[in-house]
């Protein structure tokens, strides 16, 4: 698959700085309230994606779990489909590795939970195969994706954007997305603690 590179470190930097300034902060907002809304009614959110958007779901459920934590309060139920390297291999070697994201879903998921899919073309089959699943069964959809969006943008109830090609500054933007839903997330949580 063609994609940009950037001649130095500088266009790399320019290309960041620019793509930050054209991010949909609304759509981070409200993702950042989803997220908000899962942790106070107790849902699920379930984040996947392969490759470096795999390591960055990881990140992402990490922090929704301990960045956000606020002391004395629960935390959000936030996993990633992607940390159970066992179930995706054998998802992978004995059925397809289509199935690899849909089929911890099914297991796992109920209606008015939340699906965040990532990935830099919008479209991984097994990505876009779990994110209709969802779609289908009552789940949430946000999507994170690069280039124009895919398939992935079609399906998603949040589509946050970025609108590059260059796999790198994709997958850095949408890191530094997990990490202002998490901090987002954690001000809304700590809004609730009343004073004693």
């Amino acid at each position: 698959m063609a994609h940009s590179v950037c001649g130095s470190a500088q266009d790399y930097c320019h290309s960041m700085t620019s793509l930050f300034g054209a991010l949909d902060n609304t759509a981070i907002e409200s993702y950042a309230d989803l997220l908000f809304d899962a942790w106070r009614e107790n849902r699920c959110v379930f984040v996947f994606g392969n490759g470096g958007s795999a390591f960055t779901a990881g990140h992402h459920a990490l922090d929704y779990i301990k960045t956000a934590a606020v002391p004395n309060q629960h935390w959000l139920k936030a996993i990633s489909l992607v940390d159970n390297i066992g179930m995706t291999t054998a998802l992978g070697n004995d059925l397809t590795f289509d199935e690899t994201f849909v089929y911890p879903l099914r297991a796992l998921a109920a209606p008015g939970d939340i699906a965040v899919a990532i990935s830099c073309s919008g479209n991984s089959p097994n990505v876009v195969k779990a994110s209709a699943w969802a779609k289908d069964n009552g789940m949430i959809v946000v999507a994170l994706t690069g280039f124009d969006g895919g398939r992935l943008a079609h399906l998603a109830d949040i589509h946050i954007h970025i609108p590059s090609d260059n796999y790198g500054v994709v997958e850095d933007i949408q890191m530094s997305i997990g990490h202002i839903a998490a901090q987002l997330l954690h001000q809304r949580v700590l809004a609730t603690v009343v004073p004693a």
